[in-house]
């Protein structure tokens, strides 16, 4: 779908070696304006400025545990350009709708101590049975996901924003010294 809007450059960071070799079989490494890094994202992005800056990044949270997504947002503020849009897969505690809510006001107020203003947008679903034919594990069990849109605050414009001797230094502290 990203590739009907032709993007100037798309970069992929993929582990699964059968996922990748797909996307070699499929043309993916060969595509004009599209880079396949295969490794785990912790080491390719080792040195987090080496791929430049991106309007937008999505992250497949799948299998990966909430230290891992807490450490991958730390890397946003290098990552993200001013404005740009950080979107992850949403399957936090889908089990318990109660626990879904709460982890996404932990994300919420997490990216939000690091100038990423968050919301989640609810959409209207439907999986039936066929939806999972060959999956051994349902990963969503309910009508509404939760769509999280992430957008990180030009932080020039916050500065000129902000009221003269006004507050908020305690949780920039607090975000920095992570």
């Amino acid at each position: 779908a990203l590739q009907r809007r032709q993007p100037a450059e798309h970069v992929i960071i993929e582990a699964h070696p059968a996922v990748h070799r797909r996307m070699q079989d499929d043309g993916w490494t060969t595509k004009p304006g599209v880079k396949v890094a295969f490794g785990r994202w912790q080491d390719v992005l080792a040195d987090p400025s080496s791929l430049g800056q991106f309007d937008a990044v999505f992250f497949d949270t799948y299998g990966e545990y909430y230290s891992d997504m807490h450490a991958f947002h730390q890397l946003l503020p290098t990552l993200l350009k001013p404005d740009g849009i950080y979107t992850f897969f949403n399957g936090m505690c889908p089990f318990n709708i109660f626990f879904h809510g709460v982890a996404c006001e932990l994300v919420k107020t997490e990216l939000e101590h690091m100038g990423i203003r968050s919301i989640f947008i609810p959409i209207q679903i439907q999986l039936d049975e066929e939806t999972w034919k060959g999956v051994r594990r349902k990963y969503w069990q309910r009508d509404t996901y939760y769509l999280p849109i992430c957008i990180l605050q030009d932080q020039k414009q916050l500065q000129q924003q902000a009221p003269a001797g006004g507050s908020g230094g305690g949780a920039a502290a607090a975000a920095d010294g992570r």
